[in-house]
């Protein structure tokens, strides 16, 4: 081994990755706390030990809200990851707390030891081995190749970078790709084997409700339906709210939801006008979806798609052009990352 070449590679790291290693491992570190009592408490909670999984559950979403005071994280993207880690965490909680009578069943083979069964329902954001969960399909039955997907995904990405970079319509669409290739590429790294994919195939969207419902990712269904959609969906009607209604606001209420958790874990990252455009885009998006459903219900039509593209395509180009990249995403300072 060449100790020198080594040495002199390790030397020539820009200053702004350095500092984002850094940070990102003693953000994470420190997110082991919060991650651990998580687990302890699903482990109680399972033994019957109510009590203590209140006191589990409380200390961890309190040690993931003060993590930023005790890990504090000063590089932008590092304290984007941070924020996102504490968000799901938090959503994660949350969820679990919702389900905590009626717990997901594990289905996908040998029932697993009790210490096992925690991290299969932490590790598994849309509870793929369990039942119910928040799968379109099971994946024997996707008629879709997701490594080839992504490859096709990639190669539209690169041919938007050959484009002028200052219309805010082509960022849209590579910020839109962008997250896919991302998304994707963890999936496919770090999935169990029978895992589904993420998402569908991108220009399949055939309308809003197909969009949100069928193609774009469904990582984060499992506290939508917990948190927002199922209290409003099913809690109003007790009140005399109609039933139709009540599913708008269910449908409207997730939304606001992921309005919410974007909003904060991009907050490290954005600006105020950029973030409130985000907050409207996913609040305009529940309410066009709802519109769209209630108009066309389940029915298939060329216009339906027409109207579904124009108005995601609009509405993206308008967030797009509230964010700070005026040359695309290829022309950002990476190795001044930190500096912003």
């Amino acid at each position: 081994m060449n100790i020198s070449h080594s040495s002199k590679f390790v030397k020539n790291v820009p200053p702004a990755f350095e500092q984002l290693g850094h940070e990102l491992l003693k953000a994470a570190a420190f997110m082991l706390i919060p991650a651990e009592l998580l687990y302890f408490s699903i482990y109680f909670l399972r033994k019957g030990y109510y009590k203590l999984y209140w006191i589990l559950t409380a200390l961890s979403i309190s040690t993931l809200w003060v993590a930023p005071i005790f890990s504090p994280v000063s590089c932008g993207p590092a304290r984007c990851l941070h924020y996102f880690s504490i968000a799901i965490g938090t959503m994660k909680l949350l969820d679990i707390c919702a389900r905590r009578h009626s717990l997901p069943k594990y289905i996908a083979g040998i029932q697993p030891a009790d210490w096992l069964y925690p991290l299969y329902l932490i590790t598994e954001l849309r509870y793929e081995s369990f039942t119910p969960n928040h799968v379109r399909v099971p994946r024997y039955r996707e008629n879709f190749n997701e490594p080839l997907q992504l490859s096709i995904h990639i190669a539209a990405f690169v041919v938007l970078q050959s484009l002028p970079q200052v219309f805010p319509t082509v960022l849209a669409f590579e910020v839109l790709l962008a997250i896919y290739i991302i998304w994707t590429s963890m999936q496919l790294l770090l999935r169990y084997k029978s895992s589904p994919a993420l998402f569908g195939p991108l220009y399949k969207a055939d309308s809003l409700t197909g969009f949100w419902s069928e193609t774009w990712h469904n990582a984060f269904a499992a506290p939508c339906t917990s948190l927002a959609y199922s209290p409003l969906r099913y809690g109003l009607p007790k009140y005399g709210v109609p039933v139709g209604i009540a599913r708008s606001l269910g449908v409207l209420g997730a939304f606001g939801l992921m309005a919410i958790f974007h909003v904060y874990a991009l907050s490290p990252l954005l600006n105020k006008e950029c973030l409130n455009r985000i907050g409207v885009f996913f609040l305009l998006n529940g309410v066009a979806t709802i519109s769209e459903a209630a108009f066309w219900g389940h029915r298939k039509h060329w216009l339906k798609t027409t109207m579904a593209w124009m108005f995601e395509t609009s509405i993206a180009t308008w967030v797009a052009n509230g964010l700070n990249f005026p040359n695309g995403l290829s022309k950002i300072p990476w190795r001044e990352i930190c500096d912003g």
